[in-house]
């Protein structure tokens, strides 16, 4: 007997016959067993798409068999053309195949399909792929490349050419390997966008369509005059539509609502797309009883108020859920009980129709042990010492366990800038049972460089460049300075202005925690030489301690201040009296900051006021003023994410003398305008740095008493880590007035406009701005336009 075969061009053909389990001498019975068991072991390879096994001839008591196969042609590789909505490396991403594999039609439809449901993605539901296959044909050599010529399988008229780096390609081995290879087209044809037209539902009478329509977040209907809307028809984006309107009614009381079916159907130029929606809403259900059991630490009255539902209320399922589960401010029923140390809390809600509007609402609670806290350990901090970490957390060993107290903590650690505060909030925080009444807590910290070099520059027509110079440590150690890490701030500024207008040196350090309690004590010592207008120097040192406050709650602060201050009038220009002043000041601040990240704020509030008293009846020195301060700030997360961010922003500052107003330093005073980068002016973008203020009989800009600033900014982020990149778009409104008498606080300079932050450890925050200010033309004379601010250096 022998074996032979035929049709194989890559594959061995002793490994073929080898792999078929058929051997010369072996007795075999035609057809039978022998023969049909090697052709399954050659299709269990994956390589041939048929496999034969004949009988090539017979001599006495003897067979020649033949193993005809036909191999799976290898890809050599894969181009893409006919594509302009998706980009090829976005294509490549979806091809399975690499170079060598055997070019399986199933594999290839797949491929296709995944291709298809991309351009479904973007709405080219008439999106058509077509995968043309070409075998080598030719092959040129220039200087650099090789060029290889392909002919079409099924067309021997279609021919396609690929260039090949020479040094990899030109060798004989890889124009013989090329040879035996098969270059895939595909060939896209990615036809009209559709967009949708009409959204029609059947079987609803208690919403009308376009109530239901509007629940819809991304399947929108195109309409002409709707230029925000692109009207693209997205499956994945239509499912999760379909879910919300099922919210929708369960939220207003439907439980039984259900979608029966929906359709979809095209016109005749497949142009636009139609949906019909029948569904069924059943009736409004209200709540009649509500039932607890198995509660002991809680009555029913408490539980039920956190609850939030009433006899006759309709019933909102997502509200249930929330109320009874999770909410945003947690006053929902779990936290009552994992706030107070019940970690195995659990409760199983059941709903009973009892009329055919009307359920009662039946809740099991399983309250399990309570647990307190065992260990509270650390990890991660490689820089930061253990006790700067501790001493921000409100999870303390043998405390009853809290999950309040444990996202405050994570806040505390966020709020520190020391770690990754996105990493905080989604895996910062473990815990594991010790025993049955003990639980050990874990906070898993990410380090990330918190100190800022300082090196900041801004321009303005007005001023040319300004900057300054210098660096912040926000995790010092005055005892291992090397090593840092102990959470003290260390920071030096030098601050300039061009052609000498102004220079400013600060040295300053912050002690947060004195003594290991929160308390902080602090100075900063400076001196500021200004040549704008007038010539004068500043020389001083203050001091301040603070302290975490109680009451009203934990988030606030209170610190007092004591300022020395010389100041040097040494050329008054006419304003001011020329001479040696010394200025004693005393200030509080009061503040409340409640946010959930300090370098991106996505929920929460800031508050300060500030009060200010300089000389008056119980200070010494010759400048006499009180001084109230006001700043708010309020941020809300929208769309169910913390990248797109509402920030309002409001300020209120009033100065007034109580001795001659000529004493009072021009810093003093208010001044707004520009990106703020000129020292002692409020920004206003869209005007020319400090170009609003009270202008003297000379011309000269003195300052003003009043000031008031309104700022609302839409903030997207980028990116939050490593690097914290957002766009932004802003309108805001501000003036300063001479006096209070004169304040109107319809008077104000309005402005609108977009701009970009990002922040670079140690550089600090690089931001630009594109002001257009209304009322410019009041302020300096000159026509609206849009100018241009740039940041370099200060904070978000």
């Amino acid at each position: 007997m022998g074996i032979t075969v035929e049709g194989n061009n890559t594959a061995d053909p002793n490994t073929i016959i080898a792999s078929s389990g058929l051997k010369v001498g072996d007795d075999i019975t035609i057809p039978g067993d022998q023969t049909n068991n090697a052709i399954q072991n050659l299709w269990k390879f994956g390589i041939f798409e048929d496999v034969q096994i004949i009988t090539e001839k017979k001599i006495d008591n003897g067979i020649f068999l033949k193993i005809i196969v036909k191999e799976y042609p290898r890809l050599e590789k894969f181009e893409i053309r006919g594509n302009d909505e998706l980009s090829e490396s976005d294509i490549n991403k979806v091809i399975t195949i690499v170079r060598g594999q055997t070019l399986k039609p199933q594999e290839v439809q797949k491929i296709i399909t995944k291709i298809y449901d991309l351009y479904v993605d973007e709405g080219h539901l008439n999106a058509s792929i077509k995968p043309l296959y070409f075998n080598f044909f030719d092959a040129d050599t220039s200087d650099d490349e090789i060029t290889i010529t392909w002919q079409n399988r099924d067309d021997p008229d279609d021919f396609y050419e690929t260039a090949y780096d020479l040094e990899k390609a030109v060798s004989i081995n890889s124009v013989e390997r090329i040879k035996r290879r098969t270059l895939v087209v595909l060939d896209i044809d990615e036809g009209e966008e559709v967009k949708v037209r009409s959204i029609v539902f059947n079987g609803n009478e208690a919403f009308d369509d376009d109530d239901l329509i509007s629940e819809f977040e991304e399947t929108k209907i195109k309409k002409w005059w709707k230029f925000w809307s692109s009207g693209n028809f997205k499956k994945e984006d239509y499912e999760k539509d379909k879910t919300l309107l099922t919210k929708f009614y369960q939220k207003n009381g439907y439980r039984d609502f259900v979608i029966l079916k929906d359709s979809i159907y095209y016109s005749n130029d497949k142009k636009d797309l139609h949906i019909v929606i029948d569904v069924y809403e059943g009736p409004q259900y209200k709540v009649r009883n509500l039932v607890w059991e198995g509660n002991t630490v809680y009555g029913d009255n408490v539980l039920s108020t956190r609850l939030d539902f009433r006899k006759g209320d309709i019933f909102d399922y997502e509200k249930f859920n929330t109320n009874l589960h999770y909410n945003e401010k947690q006053t929902d029923v779990s936290s009552l009980y994992q706030d107070n140390g019940y970690l195995g809390f659990n409760l199983q809600a059941k709903e009973v129709k009892v009329a055919e509007d009307s359920v009662d609402i039946i809740i099991t609670v399983n309250e399990g042990n309570r647990f307190k806290i065992g260990k509270v350990d650390i990890q991660g901090n490689d820089k930061t010492k253990d006790k700067v970490i501790r001493r921000e957390l409100y999870t303390i060993p043998g405390n009853y366990f809290s999950r309040a107290l444990i996202l405050r903590s994570l806040q505390q650690l966020a709020n520190l800038q020391y770690f990754n505060a996105e990493e905080l909030y989604k895996s910062g925080f473990d815990y594991r049972p010790a025993n049955d009444s003990t639980v050990n807590l874990i906070y898993k910290v990410q380090e990330k460089s918190s100190d800022y070099l300082n090196a900041s520059v801004g321009y303005s027509g007005a001023f040319g460049f300004s900057g300054a110079i210098g660096f912040t440590l926000t995790n010092f150690s005055i005892t291992e300075p090397f090593q840092m890490g102990g959470g003290q701030i260390l920071n030096f500024n030098w601050q300039f202005g061009v052609g000498n207008f102004y220079r400013t040196f600060t040295l300053g350090f912050t002690e947060p925690w004195l003594m290991d309690t929160p308390t902080s004590v602090g100075f900063d010592l400076y001196d500021t030489r200004q040549r704008y207008v007038y010539d004068m120097r500043q020389s001083g040192i203050s001091f301040r301690v603070g302290r975490r406050l109680t009451w009203p709650d934990d988030y606030f602060y209170i610190q007092g201040g004591f300022k020395f201050q010389y100041n040097n009038i040494i050329d008054g220009a006419g304003i001011y009296p020329e001479g040696l002043t010394r200025q004693y000041t005393l200030s509080t601040v009061l503040s409340r900051t409640d946010i959930d990240n300090p370098i991106f704020p996505s929920r929460g509030s800031k508050f300060a006021l500030n009060l200010e008293l300089s000389g008056g009846p119980i200070l010494p020195g010759n400048v006499d003023y009180y001084k109230v301060e006001l700043n708010t700030d309020w941020y809300k997360s929208l769309f169910n994410t913390n990248r797109i961010v509402l920030y309002n922003g409001l300020r209120l500052g009033y100065i007034h003398n109580l001795g001659d107003y000529r004493n009072i330093n021009p810093f003093d005073f208010y001044y707004m305008g520009g990106s703020g980068m000129i020292i002692a002016t409020v920004p206003l973008r869209g005007y020319e740095d400090r170009s609003l203020g009270v202008v003297s009989s000379g011309g000269n800009i003195i300052g003003s008493r009043v000031m008031f600033k309104n700022t609302l900014e839409l903030r997207a982020a980028l990116a939050l880590e490593p690097i914290p990149i957002y766009l932004l778009a802003f309108a805001e409104a501000g003036n300063v007035y001479f006096d209070i008498k004169q304040t109107n606080l319809f008077d104000l300079k309005r402005s609108v406009g977009i701009g970009a932050r990002i922040l670079i450890n140690p550089i600090g925050l690089i931001g630009f701005d594109y002001g257009y200010g209304f009322d410019r033309r009041s302020v300096d004379g000159k026509d609206p336009q849009w100018i241009f601010h740039f940041q370099f250096g200060q904070g978000l």
